[in-house]
């Protein structure tokens, strides 16, 4: 697919013209905040790409966290109307490869979740590149990418006042299809090349599965889970965290079922009717976080669920860096042999 050079002029015309067909979705800065977010815009003039990462993902405009299902009333209930076309603007590579996690584990286990399906469908995913990274990103390291398509529709990169985009999927290649500049040499991938080289932590991911198989009961848990207060904001601002509960609220006849997330790092989240629970410590609540996004989804669909993003390491305040973690599962935790 041929890549175009847009102009900052040219990309505000092409906001302009989505926001009239859609939803446009864009790093916004909150308030007085040092941080940006997701926000629905109507022009470029509202947007602020000068941070790596938004405070959450854009994981909320696709899996919402709070998420009316269906509505119902004298015994007859009402499903939502289908969610509007959507952009994604500014969306970064980690966060795109954490929604292509997501819609791999809500429609690529043999059962499709409708809901995330519906919204997935009508979203068009443009990315941005990262040319410097943040003290906490470290996405090369899980096996990702500053310049990563996964996940995108189309991918631009700062090229100083310009932005060079790559079409990844024929749907992103009709929305530059008008635009006139050649693409410009390897400069993206110069670009890519620098950001990595200032991310030189690298993690053996298939060691560390290796490890992790048959760490469950080693007693470095007990090491590590102390500073662990069990807040949930780790698993709150993950862009791949995806566990949630159902629940039917009801008053005066008019009732609602309502979809929310949930955390693992709750000490009700594995609690049985019964009242058992098998997660009553939490030594066991913060090794199933860790082995969940190292082990568990690697079993069960083949892939990480940490995309490297960092924001768990930003937000804890215990000061506790994943990062850190797997260094010292990788040196405590005996390496179980590599199957044949």
């Amino acid at each position: 697919m041929t890549q175009r050079v847009i102009t900052a002029d040219g990309l505000a015309k092409l906001v302009t013209e989505w926001a009239k067909k859609g939803a446009v979705y864009a790093p916004v800065k909150a308030g007085s905040k040092d941080w940006t977010e997701f926000r629905r815009v109507t022009s470029l003039k509202e947007t602020d790409f000068s941070r790596v990462n938004t405070k959450q993902s854009a994981k909320g405009l696709l899996f919402p966290q709070r998420e009316v299902m269906l509505r119902f009333k004298d015994g007859k209930s009402e499903e939502p109307a289908a969610p509007e076309e959507q952009v994604i603007l500014g969306i970064r590579p980690c966060d795109a490869a954490a929604i292509a996690f997501q819609a791999k584990f809500f429609t690529g286990q043999g059962q499709t979740d409708p809901y995330f399906k519906a919204r997935l469908d009508r979203t068009t995913f443009i990315g941005f590149a990262c040319n410097t990274p943040a003290e906490t990103c470290f996405c090369t390291a899980v096996g990702g990418s500053p310049s990563g398509t996964r996940g995108l529709d189309l991918l631009l990169t700062d090229i100083g006042g310009k932005y060079l985009a790559e079409p990844v999927t024929d749907k992103g290649a009709a929305l530059i299809a008008d635009m006139p500049d050649p693409a410009i040499g390897d400069l993206e991938r110069k670009l890519a090349e620098k950001c990595a080289e200032q991310m030189p932590q690298a993690i053996d991911t298939a060691a560390l599965k290796r490890r992790l198989d048959s760490g469950f009961e080693h007693p470095v848990w007990d090491e590590l889970n102390l500073a662990c207060v069990n807040c949930g904001a780790c698993t709150f601002l993950c862009p791949t965290c995806h566990c949630f509960d159902v629940t039917d609220e009801e008053r005066k006849g008019r009732g609602a079922r309502i979809r929310v997330w949930d955390s693992c790092q709750f000490c009700i989240y594995s609690q049985h009717a019964s009242g058992h629970n098998p997660r009553q410590t939490a030594r066991s609540r913060y090794r199933n976080r860790v082995m969940d996004k190292f082990k568990y989804t690697v079993d069960m669909v083949g892939e990480l669920s940490c995309v490297g993003c960092g924001r768990c390491i930003i937000e804890c305040p215990a000061g506790i860096d994943v990062r850190e973690t797997v260094e010292v599962l990788t040196r405590q935790l005996p390496e179980a042999a590599e199957k044949k």
